[in-house]
């Protein structure tokens, strides 16, 4: 649609107004004219009649009718009248008229009797138009003339409108074309006061804009250094990405155009995230989050958006605009920090937090909660099996920690701890760790072919200076006295427990450093002839002065909770494989328990010692009977393994409180150690002598060795020789004694 310049609409609006108020003018005057001349002409013929009614009236009542008619001709011939008639007592006396249409006036006037007058007849004229249409056309020319001049002034006008308007035409025309940046020569243009006074505005105006372009540029820069810009269309798709962004993400200008933001963002929601901020900048709402972007190469980055919806003159979103900052080290650092205080296996806070989160705890409760199996499990079972039973009973204590108000983390190794606040008594809490307890006992673990029951213990203490150490210790203790949970409080001696096993401890270290590890052995005597079979292998250990020998009872479970254990197992093995490999033709055997068995290295390094010294036929293992020993596939792989090297097997301490028979068929057993509780009173206790007579008759029909151990009279030995016990061991047939004395 063409547009007009202001002074053609200022021009042309006063011309049509004008024109249409002459034209308004025009026409009622020339109506109201054309009314008055009509009148005029009216009044014209009535004049003429009224003229002529007294002479008519008169020769009528003369009876001069010839008269009346020389009257009425006479009148007929005014170049004006163009009809003629009288009418007296309903007698037409003279009648002529013209054929002229409408251009006549016609008037009629009464005739009275000129005595009584009345109404005697009447007078009709026809008075011609033609006076009165020759004015109007006169009139007309007038008009048109007049109104030709005035069209003439107002092109004139117009002209010069349009002269005033000129500069202000080329004004528009300049600034139409401005581009920010470039500067509008405004000489050419004429000037005056008026425009120059608007081209100094306009001036001010640039300058105003060449200002804020440059701080806009600034701005631009600064965000373009510092930030991530990116363009989308209402769809989503990139239109505009700034130096930063390609970057960051590895694309180009040319690649990164027409790619959605479905490809780009990779947050923990991934479109669901996505689709939620355009649906938030559709409805002109500014979205701001933490977004994960994906990189050209699969790699990714965190940034900060914020997402502003753009909008038009016509209140129309054109465009979404997001400025983003790059928060990557941030996210990373935090998640090193999260690293930092949680455990990567289980996915629980660890010791660092849990340091942290009890400063805030007025009046703590606080346990440690340690499985009882775990390390033995870890061991035989790999590193991999390890980490899935610890998720496992993480899963657990996040169960609990759902339902109670408690909070839970991982300590080292097998440990879990659980942390109570203000709002517990110990009562309370102590129940909390009885149900923990209660599930993870209850909980069965499937690995490999094998299901397994791992069990648990807890310590718990309420004092917050010393929380990790008193809950040690109760844990320990409930440990060491085979009790669920200990409460450090309610328990005496604890320190001093502690302080003991601490001295034990130090002592074992110094004894494994200089050699105060020492080996006794005991004769195993042939029951029939009292030869000598074997010998047994029995640790001692020298104080340090070297001259009193401690039993292994004193120190042997100290050594099992200081991991001094392995060690020492170690060094029993090295010297009694020295010795024995220095004395020919003599068997000898070790006791190994299932912690030694379960643990890959213990078991190695005997392997390696049987395949250095050949002394595979003449060794023999007595494995230590425990408890739960028949879930573990592993003894039985072990025994073929030394059986297959050529080794004995026996089971030791048999009918020690815990025996079952069916392990024994599963393991391929060369003899059965009977426990020392069942022989010593055997001539004498009814008791003992049926027990010890069902292991013999078992042990015979499966056609394994009985060895009675603790013969410590003559009356004992006969006896177990009379019910056809295979070997005797005891003081009574020869005292342990060090095994360099074998080597005299």
């Amino acid at each position: 649609m063409r547009k007009f310049s202001l002074s053609f609409k200022i021009s042309f609006s006063f011309i049509v107004i004008s024109m249409a108020t002459l034209s308004l003018f025009y026409v009622s005057f020339y109506h109201l004219f054309e009314r008055k001349m009509l009148k005029v002409e009216e009044e014209k013929a009535m004049l003429m009649a009224q003229t002529i009614e007294p002479l008519i009236a008169m020769n009528h009542f003369l009876g001069l009718h010839d008269e009346i008619r020389q009257l009425a001709e006479k009148t007929a011939e005014h170049e004006q009248i163009s009809g003629l008639s009288i009418e007296i007592d309903q007698q037409i006396i003279w009648s002529q008229f013209h054929e002229d249409g409408d251009e006549s006036i016609r008037v009629t006037y009464a005739i009275s009797n000129p005595l009584s007058a009345e109404n005697i007849g009447v007078i009709g004229i026809a008075y011609t138009k033609s006076n009165l249409n020759k004015a109007l056309r006169d009139i007309h020319s007038e008009i048109i003339y007049y109104l030709g001049v005035l069209a003439l002034v107002f092109i004139m006008f117009v002209s010069f409108i349009r002269y005033l308007f000129s500069p202000f035409e080329k004004i528009a025309k300049k600034v139409k074309n401005y581009v920010p940046g470039s500067i509008i020569d405004f000489s050419s243009i004429r000037v005056e006061s008026e425009v120059n006074s608007i081209i100094a505005a306009f001036k001010s105006m640039l300058a105003n804009i060449r200002e804020y372009t440059v701080l806009l540029e600034r701005y631009k820069k600064s965000v373009d250094e510092s930030a991530i810009v990116v363009r989308m269309d209402l769809d989503g798709y990139i239109t505009y990405v700034n130096d930063e962004f390609c970057r960051l993400s590895g694309y180009s200008l040319e690649e990164a155009l027409g790619i959605s933001v479905f490809v780009i963002c990779q947050s923990e929601v991934d479109e669901h995230q996505c689709a939620d901020i355009l649906q938030t900048v559709r409805s002109r709402k500014i979205w701001k989050g933490n977004l994960q972007n994906t990189c050209k190469n699969g790699g990714s980055y965190y940034v900060r958006a914020t997402v502003v919806p753009i909008i038009d003159e016509q209140d129309n979103i054109i465009e979404f605009i997001s400025i983003q900052q790059d928060i990557t080290q941030v996210i990373k650092q935090q998640e090193k920090i999260i690293r930092q205080t949680m455990d990567p296996v289980t996915g629980l806070y660890n010791r660092i937090k849990l340091e942290e989160d009890i400063v805030s705890v007025k009046r703590p409760k606080f346990a440690i909660i340690s499985l009882d199996d775990y390390n033995v499990i870890r061991d035989y079972y790999g590193n991999e099996s390890g980490r899935k039973i610890l998720k496992e009973i993480a899963q657990i204590f996040l169960s609990i920690a759902s339902i109670e108000n408690i909070s839970v983390y991982k300590l080292a190794g097998r440990e879990f701890a659980v942390l109570g606040n203000e709002s517990f008594d110990m009562d309370i809490f102590h129940g909390i760790c009885r149900t923990l307890l209660k599930k993870i006992n209850d909980y069965i673990i499937h690995l490999d072919d094998s299901t397994l029951h791992i069990g648990a213990t807890a310590g718990l203490t309420s004092n917050k200076e010393h929380f990790l150490s008193y809950a040690g210790l109760a844990l320990r203790h409930a440990q060491e006295t085979r009790h669920l949970t200990i409460i450090y409080e309610e328990a005496e001696n604890l320190v001093q427990r502690f302080e003991n096993n601490l001295n034990w401890t130090k002592k074992l270290n110094s004894a494994l450093k200089d050699g105060r590890m020492i080996l006794y052995v005991q004769p195993i005597f042939n029951a029939k002839d009292l030869k000598i079979e074997k010998y047994e292998c029995l640790l001692r250990m020298l104080d340090e002065d070297g001259k009193n020998v401690i039993l292994p009872y004193l120190f042997l479970d100290i050594a099992v909770a200081s991991r001094l254990y392995h060690q020492i197992t170690e060094q029993v093995i090295t010297i009694s494989f020295d010795a024995f490999s220095r004395i020919p033709d003599v068997n000898f055997s070790i006791n190994l328990s299932l912690e030694d068995i379960l643990h890959r290295a213990t078991t190695q390094f005997l392997k390696d010692k049987l395949d250095k010294t050949g002394l595979a036929s003449r060794f023999m293992i007595e494995i230590v009977e425990t408890e739960g020993i028949e879930n573990f596939k592993e003894v039985a792989e072990f025994v073929t393994d030394m059986k297959a090297r050529g080794c004995k097997i026996a089971i030791d301490d048999f009918g020690s409180g815990y025996s079952n028979f069916a392990y024994l068929m599963q393991l391929d057993i060369d003899y059965i150690k009977i426990d020392g509780s069942l022989i010593k009173a055997i001539d004498n206790d009814i008791n003992s002598q049926i027990i010890t007579s069902t292991i013999l008759d078992f042990s015979q029909q499966l056609k394994i060795a009985t060895v009675a151990e603790f013969v410590h009279s003559q009356p004992v030995l006969e006896y177990v020789q009379k019910i056809g016990i295979d070997y005797v061991q005891g003081f009574h047939l020869g005292a342990p004694v060090p095994i360099e004395s074998l080597l005299d």
